[in-house]
């Protein structure tokens, strides 16, 4: 079970950040489907994208995930959960300092990994974080750093863990966009994370389609994390086709 073995789909549409943006409020506030529901869906689908990356097998292997403050970091924790659940080893490196609070719903899914974990493996970067070597000892890195409504260079802190993520040799797994390309335009300012591959949620971002992103993106699979058809419809956009052979499928660009 590798990335090869997934559906393959064409000709597939992309929103920009404001219009994502749009299809999850519709989401949550017109079909009644909450954050909770569609990040633990999220977190389902990037756990099964990891172990695709894996070969399809993630037992006794190692996998570091890079998380960020915001809804892809609490994305990349739960997959953390679930690659536990199935055997995986996995350390959470969370990007902040340590008089910075989580805000919810990091909090919640750091809560659970921790609960559900024999030995939970939580850490905060800081500026004597892991060392490139340290993430070679990983088998996967998740980014989940920074999304889609990430804007400019990254923090001191985040620009840190992509160097050392970039520089350990690992795969790397970015969660919905590589962290430090624009979701618009495809565009760096500063470092970027490089990843070997890319899920997305929902649809893509534009600038992950943006030929100036393809060095960073890798492989683009896209997941349905069960934002309904009306939602994306709402906005001009047909996806009613995109998951019929499938709830994981690989983008041809």
């Amino acid at each position: 079970m590798t990335l090869e073995n997934l559906p393959v789909v064409r000709d597939v549409p992309s929103v920009t950040a404001a219009q994502m943006a749009e299809v999850d409020r519709r989401t949550i506030h017109n079909f009644a489907i909450g954050v909770d529901l569609l990040m633990e869906n999220a977190a389902h689908q990037i756990a099964r994208a990891a172990r695709h990356v894996l070969g399809g097998r993630v037992a006794g292997k190692w996998v570091f995930g890079l998380v960020g403050a915001g809804n892809n970091g609490a994305d990349t924790v739960g997959a953390l959960r679930h690659l536990e659940n199935w055997g995986a080893t996995s350390q959470a490196i969370v990007a902040r300092s340590p008089e910075e609070r989580l805000r919810e719903p990091l909090e919640s899914q750091l809560t659970r990994l921790i609960r559900v974990t024999a030995f939970p493996d939580v850490v905060t970067w800081d500026d004597g974080g892991p060392e490139p070597r340290e993430f070679g000892r990983s088998l996967l890195i998740l980014d989940g750093l920074l999304g889609y409504g990430a804007r400019g260079a990254p923090r001191r802190t985040e620009a840190q863990e992509i160097v050392a993520a970039n520089e350990s040799g690992a795969p790397i797994l970015a969660v919905d966009i590589p962290s430090g390309v624009d979701p618009d335009t495809g565009a760096t300012s500063g470092v970027a994370i490089r990843a070997t591959a890319t899920v997305t949620l929902g649809l893509p971002k534009a600038g992950l389609m943006a030929p100036a992103a393809r060095e960073f993106v890798g492989e683009l699979l896209l997941a349905d994390i069960g934002i309904p058809v009306r939602a994306f419809h709402a906005i001009g956009v047909n996806t009613s086709e995109l998951f019929v052979d499938g709830d994981l499928v690989r983008v041809v660009r």
